[in-house]
């Protein structure tokens, strides 16, 4: 599906847009773990006002308010009908649905709700932020010189993002860009015209791996802090003759060095068949990569997702390396990293 079908599919309303809905924030749309619910057409008022997020246990809840002094106020789905007396039935199960999901960032909520026959209010819901697309540029710079490459030869200090790369292929004002264009037309096998609608396209799939590989970076000091931690851990004069706290701390280690290079592997492939592509550039070539990070969007996600909140918790607890201490790190352990996972 392009990128104009995704927000085609994202214009549909069902219902009149809550009034008292919480605009929505970029923090919210950018996150793995956060998913505004005044994006979604509820009849039930107020609900807009709240979001959905995976606390630090990895549970789906619904979360009222979030106060840097009060702090976070979160409900289960199940006890929804406690703070909206008069919620309706298809709210509910469209709630429990939405618990379900692995992840709510913006690529799997494209599936998850597109699946779950659920529209949105807002497209913008479906869509990072513009601050987000900006922060990865530092990723998209490598692609987006690739295809200036491709099509006039050399550089352009008029191109500063993906989209000013499509403006020109949309309005290219050399001749030398024409023929190139008509050249990739022809070996696609579409239209001329289809040309730009095919990169933008691509670029949107580019423009995922380089949101996931910027949300993996994220969670890497977090993640080197905590494999250092569990290596002290099995080490202590103390820690170490505590064999179910040892088994729990080596257990964790396998399933978060297994999700960080899981996430890891898939970048690598992705990023080579990228770069492949423009070798023997083909649009069956296209649809088999476009397909294969599409399929590994809900799985990318679940990954990061659970690696993001849970590395996030650890570095909101212990932000500094030598923070906390063995002993406060090992019941932090015991009692929040290994719920969930």
């Amino acid at each position: 599906m392009t990128l104009a079908a995704e927000a085609d599919f994202s214009a549909k309303i069902a219902t009149a847009p809550d009034p008292d809905a919480t605009p929505l924030r970029d923090f919210d749309r950018d996150s793995v773990h956060t998913l505004p619910l005044s994006i979604i057409p509820f009849q039930t008022k107020g609900l807009g006002r709240t979001r959905m997020i995976k606390n630090a246990k990895l549970e789906s809840v619904i979360e009222l308010f979030d106060d840097e002094k009060a702090g976070s106020g979160q409900i289960p789905v199940n006890a929804v009908k406690q703070v909206f007396a008069n919620v309706e039935t298809k709210d509910v199960k469209i709630l429990t649905e939405l618990a379900k999901c692995y992840s709510y960032d913006v690529y799997c909520l494209r599936i998850q709700l597109r699946n779950l026959g659920i529209p949105i209010q807002d497209a913008k819901g479906l869509q990072l932020s513009d601050t987000k697309q900006a922060e990865l540029k530092r990723f998209m710079s490598a692609f987006t010189q690739r295809v200036i490459m491709e099509v006039y030869g050399d550089g352009d200090d008029s191109v500063q993002n993906y989209g000013d790369v499509v403006k020109l292929f949309r309005h290219p004002d050399k001749r030398h860009a024409a023929t190139k264009l008509k050249m990739i037309s022809d070996k696609l096998g579409i239209q001329l015209e289809d040309v730009p609608v095919f990169l933008e396209d691509f670029g949107d799939i580019y423009l995922s791996v380089a949101y996931y590989r910027d949300c993996w970076e994220m969670v890497q000091p977090a993640f080197s802090d905590f494999v250092h931690t569990v290596n002290d851990i099995t080490e202590h004069h103390t820690l170490k003759h505590d064999r179910t706290l040892v088994n729990t701390c080596n257990t964790l280690y396998d399933k978060f060095v297994d999700l960080n290079t899981g996430a890891a592997k898939r970048f690598r492939v992705f990023e080579t068949n990228a770069d492949m592509m423009w070798d023997h550039i083909d649009s069956n070539d296209f649809d088999k990569f476009k397909g294969a990070v599409k399929g590994n969007h809900q799985a990318i996600g679940a990954m990061l997702c659970k690696l993001s909140v849970k590395m996030g918790a650890w570095m909101d607890k212990f932000p500094e390396a030598n923070s906390g201490g063995a002993m406060k790190r090992a019941e932090f352990i015991r009692l929040v990293m290994q719920q969930g996972v």
